[in-house]
């Protein structure tokens, strides 16, 4: 048994190892990426409005040792340079894809990632295997004034640049993370930590408007699962009740014993629904 262990912990690490980094040039700047994995199956990580790509740590490893996995920086975020005129998010993973000799993958989107999972299927259908979405942040969908208003308090104390006091308010939300999960906290705060510009550059972010993806989420006919933390807000609730009433056979499943931040909260745990729902379209 303890050899089984040390086998699969010793293929883990060497999956996780064997990671590749690279810039890839995108209009008016530059993407940061990783690739791992050479399984037969692709999938790329999409990080949220919060943290980089740093969030996916726990889960990459997991991933790595069954499929080829991709995770990047969104702009502004991490080791991506922020934008400096405006860009398409979407135009942003065409070339991450590219770079990284993807032609199709399954996309794992969390929050804005989930968002833009969405709409990258929409725009590009032949080119998505599966979507795994995460308390999406759906393009059409109006945030409610509790919303923006628990969102405004939360950041508040970044005008200070206190971030220690960001992560400590989200964590008091009992939304963003569930009561209790002190790792998840430590993890955000080292991330925010390490890269500042995550949370700074949001204000500014030259991001271009796109139509709602509403209406045309209903000729979605892509395999779908919607993950929505238990202890989520109610606007980031409906969302995904909307995800799931607009993507015909998506199915949606409540993680208990989580806020927003699920990636950080419960690492292996969705690592592990993600790679089963993946590799059901083999």
């Amino acid at each position: 048994m303890i050899g089984r262990m040390m086998a699969l912990g010793l293929s883990l690490a060497l999956a996780a190892g064997a990671a590749r980094a690279a810039m890839v040039d995108v209009d008016g700047g530059q993407i940061y990426y990783q690739t791992c994995g050479n399984g037969p199956q692709a999938i790329v990580l999409i990080h949220d409005g919060v943290v980089n790509s740093a969030s996916f740590d726990d889960m990459w490893p997991i991933l790595c040792s069954d499929f080829r996995v991709v995770r990047y920086d969104r702009r502004g975020y991490g080791r991506s340079p922020a934008a400096k005129s405006p860009y398409s998010p979407q135009e942003d993973l065409a070339a991450v894809m590219a770079a990284a000799k993807i032609d199709h993958a399954s996309l794992v989107g969390f929050s804005f990632g989930g968002g833009l999972a969405v709409s990258y299927a929409i725009l590009h259908p032949d080119q998505v295997d599966r979507l795994v979405i995460s308390g999406p942040s759906l393009n059409g969908f109006q945030p409610t004034k509790a919303f923006s208003k628990a969102v405004t308090h939360i950041m508040m104390p970044m005008i200070l640049g206190n971030f220690d006091a960001v992560v400590d308010n989200a964590a008091k939300s009992g939304w963003v993370m569930a009561p209790g999960h002190d790792a998840a906290k430590a993890k955000a705060l080292a991330i925010l930590k390490a890269s500042p510009q995550d949370l700074r550059h949001q204000m500014k972010d030259p991001i271009k408007p796109w139509p709602s993806d509403l209406p045309k989420m209903q000729g979605l006919k892509v395999p779908t699962l919607i993950l929505i933390g238990d202890h989520d807000i109610a606007d980031n609730q409906a969302t995904s009740g909307a995800a799931q009433a607009l993507i015909p056979g998506s199915r949606r499943e409540v993680i208990e014993d989580a806020g927003h931040l699920m990636q950080l909260e419960h690492p292996k745990e969705i690592a592990e629904l993600v790679a089963e729902f993946v590799k059901k379209g083999r």
